[in-house]
């Protein structure tokens, strides 16, 4: 479907391994105006490959209009194929060494580069850390961001994943450069946030609470569960399903 949209990959400056935050741009054919900056989560990927789930939503949100930006963080130059159902080794060769602040400030050079196109509308949607990420910029200066939309984070994960991942590259540097008191300072007009009901990571308290702390109008602040759904966003009851992201598109654009 991607290929029916006009496209182009930016190559910017990187903060570590190779040194490079690729980005991807779709171009609809009748622009809405609103620019949607998309950011994966830890130690994953967004780009315009044919079974990358980024690569869906991209496409859905540029057949509504939307522009959609897909920001793909730096990392060594390892290839994920090569270690097959090795994820921890390849998650170790491609980010070790990594810190959450260089993780941050490439998604920071990506919002640069996007705000440098004047969009009259701006959008951050983060997934899992993305979510983070997201909110880390939407209250810095520069654009006032029309919503902030986060997808399966929470402040604290369950205690199985706190043990298993915490320790992991980027995710080891979270919590002494994360001030929760930036929560105060958000400059989006709406937060949304989403939580798949069969998320493993992220409860629903933690995800609802940190939706509350947000420090925007509560009217401003919407809350979604879809039945089902993995904390990735890609699975329902344990089937690859990419209506996911069609039901979310759905529920933050049919007002």
């Amino acid at each position: 479907m991607a290929d029916k949209f006009k496209n182009e990959t930016t190559i910017l400056p990187g903060s570590f391994g190779a040194r490079q935050v690729k980005l991807s741009r779709l171009y609809p054919e009748a622009a809405n105006g609103v620019h949607v900056l998309l950011l994966h989560g830890v130690h994953s990927s967004a780009n315009l490959s044919p079974y990358n789930k980024f690569r869906h939503l991209a496409c859905i949100l540029a057949e509504r209009g939307f522009t959609p930006w897909l920001c793909e963080t730096s990392r060594r130059a390892a290839n994920r194929e090569d270690y097959c159902d090795d994820v921890g080794g390849w998650i170790m060769e491609a980010f070790r060494g990594k810190s959450f602040r260089n993780e941050l400030d490439d998604c920071a050079a990506a919002l640069r580069h996007v705000e440098s196109q004047s969009p009259p509308e701006l959008w951050i949607w983060g997934f899992s850390l993305g979510g983070i990420i997201a909110l880390a910029l939407a209250c810095g200066e520069g654009y006032a961001v029309g919503k902030v939309i986060l997808s399966g984070t929470g402040l604290v994960s369950m205690p199985e994943a706190e043990r298993t991942m915490m320790p992991l590259p980027i995710l080891s540097t979270l919590r002494e450069s994360v001030d929760t008191e930036m929560l105060n300072d958000i400059r989006a007009r709406e937060a949304v946030a989403f939580r798949g009901s069969n998320d493993a990571i992220f409860s629903d308290a933690a995800c609802r609470s940190l939706l509350e702390a947000i420090n925007i109008p509560r009217e401003n602040k919407r809350y979604y569960v879809i039945e089902g759904a993995d904390h990735s966003m890609k699975m329902r009851n344990g089937r690859h399903d990419s209506k996911i992201m069609d039901e979310m598109l759905s529920l933050l654009t049919d007002q």
